[in-house]
């Protein structure tokens, strides 16, 4: 085996301190690295979104530049996917949004499917209130990826725009099946609600305090806000499956139980879940456990 060299084993620390967030190391690692190879477009793009992350805007800036630099100059003599990426996305950094959709352009012509390509036309179109446009590819994201979270959001976001309710719905309801307290699509459903139904106040804004008392392990409050999202409205099967997943937090699963089937009885796949008997089995059993212990009857 060849024996790793001081570059390759500064960008292989760098990468593992950014997948444990820790983004000073990853930052100082990548400089050690680019000490070594200062031409290295990776590094520099990485650098570029490290220092965007810890704040320090300026330097960002400057790497976004430096960046941009190399990229251009690379390109002159071949075009790749990986170039134009990055050359795009240090556009965009810099705020030089027509220059990004060009570079997006060229990298649609190499890979009309490239998924890079197709967010930055969407976001374009979107920011540009072009929301068909934005669909457009929105829907070949969508093509090869159904289950495309950011896509089916960003379509839903764009159809609520042109009124088409009912399908917008469609997609945040789809993200919820995958991802089924996701405060995006509840902040979005709750927009579609009042924009479809002319309220000022929607079961979904009480469901995302729920959820948000949820992460912050404060399940009482958690669990009144779901007693008023579902006081509002309770023919949203998400509430319900969510409220079902804090009272098994919880350890109610008598409670879990019953709030799951109201879940189910409004949408068979709710949570994504579709083998039901061995979910309820399971659900049973714990129940049965608790009962043992005396902590449910």
């Amino acid at each position: 085996m060849f024996k790793k060299s001081k570059l390759d084993k500064a960008i292989e620390k760098g990468h593992k301190y950014l997948q444990k967030g820790e983004y000073i190391n990853a930052k100082n690692m990548y400089l050690k690295a680019l000490a070594h190879d200062p031409d290295n477009v990776t590094l520099l793009n990485n650098l570029a979104q490290l220092h965007s992350i810890l704040g320090d805007t300026s330097k960002s800036r400057g790497y976004n530049e430096i960046l941009l630099e190399k990229c251009n100059h690379i390109l002159h003599y071949q075009k790749t996917e990986e170039i134009l990426i990055f050359k795009a996305n240090a556009l965009l950094s810099l705020k030089r949004e027509e220059d990004a959709i060009k570079a997006a352009d060229e990298l649609l012509k190499i890979n009309p499917n490239n998924l890079i390509g197709l967010f930055h036309k969407s976001h374009y179109h979107e920011k540009n209130n072009e929301p068909l446009k934005a669909l457009k590819y929105l829907d070949k994201i969508l093509k090869e990826n159904q289950y495309n979270i950011i896509a089916l959001l960003s379509k839903g976001r764009n159809l609520v725009e042109l009124n088409r309710f009912d399908e917008a719905e469609k997609c945040y309801n789809l993200v919820f099946e995958m991802d089924s307290k996701n405060k995006a699509a509840i902040n979005l459903k709750s927009q579609l609600l009042k924009k479809k139904d002319n309220l000022t106040l929607t079961s979904h804004d009480f469901m995302l305090k729920a959820v948000e008392s949820f992460e912050m392990e404060n399940f009482k409050a958690s669990e009144d806000y779901f007693k008023k999202a579902l006081d509002m409205n309770s023919n949203f099967d998400e509430i319900w499956f969510a409220q079902g997943e804090l009272f098994v937090r919880t350890g109610k699963i008598g409670d879990a139980i019953d709030s799951f089937k109201k879940a189910f009885a409004i949408n068979p796949k709710s949570g994504g879940i579709e083998k039901k008997k061995e979910f309820f089995k399971m659900l049973k059993n714990m129940k049965r456990i608790n009962a043992f212990l005396g902590f449910e009857k």
